[in-house]
């Protein structure tokens, strides 16, 4: 065993794939004892959320979330029970009660070196991460906490978090940005992809369709732009597939609506699609975000119609970057008579960001973090 990673972090593992769980799953393959810490609560749930809430108090993972995948070999799944961190009284209950026994837990027969990748900047997870007394630490920013739309609730410390650990890595400009700040240790890390995995959506066919199938994968809510997937659903087939967290009204009848399925169902789906969607709307919040789903996307070779991300214009001459229904329309009848260069290029890109490719970098940041925490040799005077 080559030590223990522990993953604190924002999604469940029952949740629409993100990044923690590639590298949860790779850093498993590689022979680390994994243990994945599933989100510390935020905020006071709400009354359509008390399922989910019932499922991690009686320890069925698979009901907290809201997809089911399987576990990775390798994986230990920890469902903390602690109150939500939204106020000094709250906060100081967790870090006297249940904080420790977390801990306790989690340090039970780890391996060393113990290692923490920490995904959530509240109160409950910095005191969780220094009662491990981990040996390497890593913040990893994914999130523009200040500006998002779903969990702003004005007890993030983010600063306090990226100031704590030895490395922050960070998926966009504007989270590097930010980060670069509080810290010194700042990487600006891309995004993954089981390139095997999404090449079987790859489909070219023999002519271009006149009314081509579109498809948005990933959850359907308040960032994504509802009113431009309902003008596309009129004007083109649209298949949307992942949770919905807003409502859909006005949409075409031919519709199709598929609810969140495992990562490995994906590509199946994605085969007989012609063009792959990623509408967001604009705001301060989607200037940070870059998708999770960026090189699944390019590793199926499907041409991508995309706005609202100004983080994606890195990829400007492998997407079709759009402002306005007209063009977005405009763009997805032009991009099925796309040449095949575009097509290999996306490909090749996705290649390159590999979840092995990331796992070697994730490794040499391990590397260095615990040399560098070495202590240094006594010479004889």
């Amino acid at each position: 065993m080559k030590g223990t990673v522990v993953f604190i972090s924002m999604v469940h593992w029952h949740f629409t794939w993100q990044l923690e769980h590639s590298f949860a799953r790779g850093l498993a393959e590689r022979g680390y004892d994994v243990r994945f810490v599933e989100p510390l609560p935020k905020r006071w749930p709400a009354l359509s959320e008390l399922g989910r809430v019932w499922g991690r108090l009686v320890g069925h993972s698979e009901t907290a979330g809201n997809c089911y995948q399987p576990l990775a070999p390798g994986v230990e799944l920890i469902s903390p029970r602690l109150l939500p961190d939204t106020s000094p009284l709250l906060q100081s209950l967790n870090r006297r009660l249940f904080v420790p026994r977390i801990a306790d837990t989690l340090r039970r027969d780890a391996t060393q070196p113990l290692i923490v990748i920490n995904y959530l900047p509240l109160p409950a997870s910095l005191a969780l991460m220094a009662q491990l007394r981990p040996d390497a630490t890593f913040y990893h920013c994914v999130n523009d906490w200040d500006h998002d739309p779903y969990t702003s609730t004005g007890h993030f410390r983010e600063a306090e978090l990226a100031g704590a650990v030895d490395m922050v890595w960070t998926d966009s400009p504007v989270n590097y940005a930010r980060n670069a700040v509080w810290a010194d240790n700042v990487i600006l890390m891309a995004h993954v992809v089981d390139v095997e995995l999404f090449a079987r959506a790859r489909h070219t066919p023999a002519e271009p369709p006149a009314r081509p199938l579109c498809a948005y994968f990933g959850t359907i809510g308040i960032s994504a732009d509802i009113d431009l997937l309902r003008a596309v659903s009129h004007r083109y087939r649209l298949r949307l597939i992942g949770p919905v967290r807003t409502p859909l009204e006005g949409f075409a009848a031919d519709t199709e609506m598929i609810p969140p399925v495992p990562q490995g169902e994906l590509p199946e789906l994605l085969r007989d699609v012609d063009v792959l969607l990623l509408p967001y709307v604009r705001s301060v919040h989607n200037e940070g975000v870059m998708p999770a789903k960026i090189f699944e996307c390019m590793a199926t070779g499907k041409p991508m119609v995309v706005s609202g991300l100004t983080a994606l214009e890195q990829y400007a001459d492998l997407l079709y970057l759009c402002e306005g229904e007209s063009e977005f329309l405009a763009k997805i009848a032009e991009a099925v008579h796309e040449p095949p260069a575009r097509r290999a290029a996306r490909i090749a890109c996705a290649e390159a960001n590999s979840n092995e490719r990331r796992i070697d970098d994730i490794e040499e940041y391990f590397r260095q973090v615990l040399d560098a925490r070495q202590p240094a040799p006594v010479t004889a005077p």
